[in-house]
């Protein structure tokens, strides 16, 4: 059974079919959905939107929906078949960060904390790769200084690489040696 209809605030709507499955394919607002087999009821689900469904192993042969709102509602009942009904969401859609300038830049970090990057509210992507053989960094992307007990660590070699997430406070590090000239920061 397919049915598309406008039920009223407090109102509840009773359908009568036996069935096993059902699947509210819209409405604006929450509904309540009772289940009946025989004149008992077999499942309630309370405050269920568009998108819900739900498969009674018993069977039901009567459904009551009942709103808090006057909305349109939509929804299918099967036996022995689901429905699937995926739909893209309403409303505008902004993609932001579609491209941009990179900036790509080498830093030497030393044994006593620095700024490896300023703030910088437009950062969308972060890399840093530690490219020293032995030296070890310690990087902190909260804005704080960075000390080895707190610093995330780079150990030779290692990158951090941030893109879906990026932090947009001053990025600091402190290194293992005195001296580590080998440290590439990407920005974009």
């Amino acid at each position: 059974m397919y049915v598309k209809q406008t039920i009223n605030a407090g109102q509840r709507l009773v359908f009568s079919e036996s069935c096993d499955f059902f699947r509210l394919l819209a409405a604006q607002g929450v509904v309540n959905v009772e289940f009946y087999k025989s004149g008992a009821e077999v499942a309630e689900a309370l405050e269920v939107g568009a998108g819900y469904a739900e498969r009674i192993a018993t069977g039901f042969d009567l459904l009551a929906i009942t709103s808090t709102v006057t909305q349109t509602i939509q929804f299918v009942t099967r036996q022995g078949a689901e429905v699937r009904y995926d739909t893209p969401p309403n409303g505008n859609v902004t993609v932001t960060n579609t491209g941009g300038a990179f900036t790509q830049s080498a830093a030497t970090v030393t044994n006593t904390s620095g700024q490896l990057r300023a703030a910088n509210i437009a950062r969308r992507y972060l890399l840093i790769q530690n490219n020293d053989a032995t030296g070890d960094i310690f990087v902190t992307v909260d804005g704080t200084a960075a000390t080895s007990a707190k610093g995330i660590r780079l150990q030779a070699g290692a990158s951090l690489e941030l893109t879906s997430y990026v932090p947009t406070g001053a990025i600091a590090a402190i290194g293992s040696i005195a001296s580590n000239p080998n440290v590439v920061i990407v920005e974009g």
